[in-house]
């Protein structure tokens, strides 16, 4: 099982222009719906929600998947459908973004960017990447793509492997041309631990799937322990989840053996709580009260940190950063610092489809409750310390709020 936030942002950075290009038949489209439908009906199971609906909020989108010549333009239609449950955790994948996801590796220019008012405005960097390479930033606005003013889409067709671009930058508001080529590259981000003076470190945890190593951290988690630090600030900024196994066994470096970590209510749970109490099978936190707890800390070969804790959070933070968070928040009083979280938490898994060359669908199995009776799926954390700023070359206002808070 997996926590995963709706976007995962490797993914989404890694593909933009690589799959662009890959022409997918009628027949590839109706092998992966005819699998998608097969599986969501008979795996998929979130509280409330009516998995019977997903063949007529396909057939709203018909018209655009009949016309889908491509595996990019494909998928995003399929997601799109997918978005009116109105829930996380639920996608499609094609071969590509599954090569990635497994791999870290991937081909492009590695950025995100959304239609602005001069462009479009690049949203998000991969680090590695050409993008970042050049010195790209977020924030700064694309105004020509191929000497083409106002571009509406992006990437530009995949027979171009080096693009030429007019970029204004936000950091100077000048007009610069760049030659932007598109590379392999890897979307992996190192955990690693910086000391911002002898009473306290920084614990950078950028997933909790296939980068997160136990014996690493637990490596920094003696470090801290072993030189006596007052307060470990966590960063879970832009980690979109990961293993459920993983989240425990940091839960289990930063609490007591023991600790709640919360419900996951799933369909077996769910019916027998219908069946013995007669109660609502769509009240969660009635459920998770009733269930108890379905998962807890367990006993380290090393002794927990229980210093002070800040947990560091902005909008991509999603599903295992959540429950982390929440979880020490409520059981070691951390403090949450930065932008309010994701709101998506739900234990999936992802499944290959059938006899589709290498299409894969996500899929919820169970909602989540935390110890304190908080249902995290579309009702996101809020920092007890607000900030809006951006990190800088110079200065990480997040950051800077978490040491003073930490005082």
């Amino acid at each position: 099982m997996r926590f995963r936030s709706l976007l995962t942002i490797g993914v989404l950075l890694g593909t933009l222009s690589s799959a662009f290009g890959q022409s997918v038949s009628s027949e590839t489209k109706d092998r992966v719906l005819l699998s998608m439908q097969n599986t969501i009906q008979r795996q998929a199971f979130v509280p409330g929600i009516d998995f019977t609906q997903w063949p007529a909020f396909l057939a709203k989108r018909q018209t655009e998947v009949d016309h889908a010549g491509d595996i990019p333009t494909f998928v995003s239609t399929i997601n799109g459908a997918l978005r009116d449950f109105g829930i996380s955790h639920i996608r499609l994948l094609s071969p590509q973004n599954v090569k990635t996801r497994v791999s870290g590796v991937t081909q492009g220019f590695g950025m995100a960017t959304q239609k602005s008012e001069s462009g479009l405005l690049i949203t998000a960097i991969a680090p590695k990447s050409p993008a970042a390479q050049l010195g790209l930033e977020q924030g700064d606005e694309i105004i020509q793509v191929e000497g083409i003013g106002k571009p509406v889409s992006y990437p530009v067709p995949p027979d171009n492997d080096t693009t030429a671009l007019t970029i204004k930058r936000k950091s100077t508001g000048a007009i610069k041309h760049y030659m932007l080529a598109k590379k392999t590259y890897s979307t992996d981000q190192p955990n690693t631990l910086t000391w911002t003076n002898k009473d306290t470190a920084v614990l950078r945890i950028p997933s909790f799937s296939r980068t997160y190593s136990e014996r690493q951290i637990e490596g920094f988690v003696a470090e801290v322990s072993q030189r006596k630090a007052k307060a470990l600030i966590l960063d879970l900024r832009s980690n979109g989840g990961g293993l459920v196994r993983n989240c425990q066994h940091l839960l289990s470096l930063l609490s007591q053996p023991g600790t709640p970590i919360g419900t996951s209510v799933d369909r077996r749970i769910s019916e027998r709580y219908v069946q013995i109490t007669g109660g609502d099978s769509k009240d969660m936190v009635a459920i998770a009260k009733w269930c108890g707890p379905t998962s807890k800390t367990v006993k380290m070969a090393q002794q927990p940190f229980l210093g002070k804790l800040a947990i560091l959070l902005d909008s991509r933070s999603a599903s295992a950063s959540e429950i982390t968070s929440a979880v020490l928040k409520e059981q070691r009083g951390a403090v949450l610092i930065g932008r309010q979280s994701a709101g998506a938490v739900l234990v999936s898994l992802f499944l290959p489809l059938a006899n589709t060359e290498g299409f894969e669908v996500q899929v919820p199995l169970s909602d989540y409750v935390s110890p304190g009776g908080m249902r995290l799926e579309k009702n996101p954390l809020k920092p007890d310390v607000a900030v809006e700023g951006a990190i800088t070359e110079t200065s990480d206002p997040v950051l800077a709020s978490a040491l003073k808070a930490m005082k």
